[in-house]
């Protein structure tokens, strides 16, 4: 090391512990692109920063750094699951940012925890962390948070059902996906366009493996009728998609009373 880069790295670590908030901000940036594994521990402090742009700029630094030395994932991710159980609200969001990014399965119940229990401004942000994790099975309390009045909480969800269920493998798509056809058609509706997966269960999915039948009303019925008009016809999507959508297609039978 020269004398001018001992001299520089003096420099920046003093930012750390600067009074503005924009030199803690640069101290993060520059461990970012400069930084080696030992030095993701300099940047724990600032996660729980009382400005947003260092946490900001922390958050970034330290997901780049893992993803970069593999090696400190196991302890970060410890870490960050320590401080969302803890920490307030703003510092959570940023942590929730980085556990979206790192995309490990540890993460997991930490999120459905908050998905479950918080209100519509942290379970934004679950939602997107959750939804990177590329797992069927949080489809299940992402079905609490589609139906959201608040539209940013609800697109959110929305979203991340549609991305959870373009990462399920072509041969699973029948057996993990049937049982959330219902989410997947809302998700679907609110979009104006039924994907190739809700097409795929309806046309091949066993009709034995569905969800409970729903009460769609008049207009969802037909807008799904209209979308689903816009692909070939198939005797087995109509039957299906019929079966699906209680009361309008299956009245009372009185007579076997």
């Amino acid at each position: 090391m020269s004398l001018l880069d001992f001299f520089r790295g003096l420099i920046i670590g003093s930012k750390k512990k600067s009074e503005d908030p924009l030199d803690r901000a640069y101290f993060s940036i520059f461990l970012e692109r400069k930084g080696k594994a030992k030095d993701i521990t300099k940047l724990y402090p600032l996660l729980e920063d009382s400005d947003w742009n260092v946490r900001n700029a922390a958050a970034s630094a330290i997901i780049n750094l893992t993803v970069k030395f593999a090696e400190v994932k196991e302890k970060t991710l410890e870490l960050l699951h320590n401080i969302l159980e803890k920490e307030s609200l703003a510092i959570k969001l940023s942590i929730l940012e980085v556990l979206g990014q790192l995309k490990d399965y540890t993460s997991k119940p930490y999120l459905v925890k908050i998905l479950e229990e918080s209100d519509y401004d942290l379970q934004y942000a679950a939602i997107r962390a959750i939804g990177y994790l590329d797992d069927a099975d949080v489809l299940y309390p992402l079905n609490n948070v589609v139906y959201a009045k608040d539209y940013i909480t609800r697109r959110a969800a929305i979203l991340s059902v549609i991305r959870i269920t373009d990462s399920v493998e072509e041969e699973k798509v029948l057996e993990q996906l049937t049982p959330h056809t219902h989410l997947l058609i809302e998700s679907y509706l609110e979009l104006e366009a039924l994907g190739d997966i809700i097409h795929k269960i309806l046309d091949y999915g066993d009709p034995e493996s569905f969800p409970k039948m729903k009460g769609y009303n008049e207009t969802e019925i037909v807008k799904l009728e209209g979308l689903i008009e816009q692909k070939d016809y198939s005797v087995e999507i109509y039957q299906n998609f019929a079966k699906l959508i209680f009361p309008v297609y299956f009245p009372i039978d009185t007579e076997s009373n």
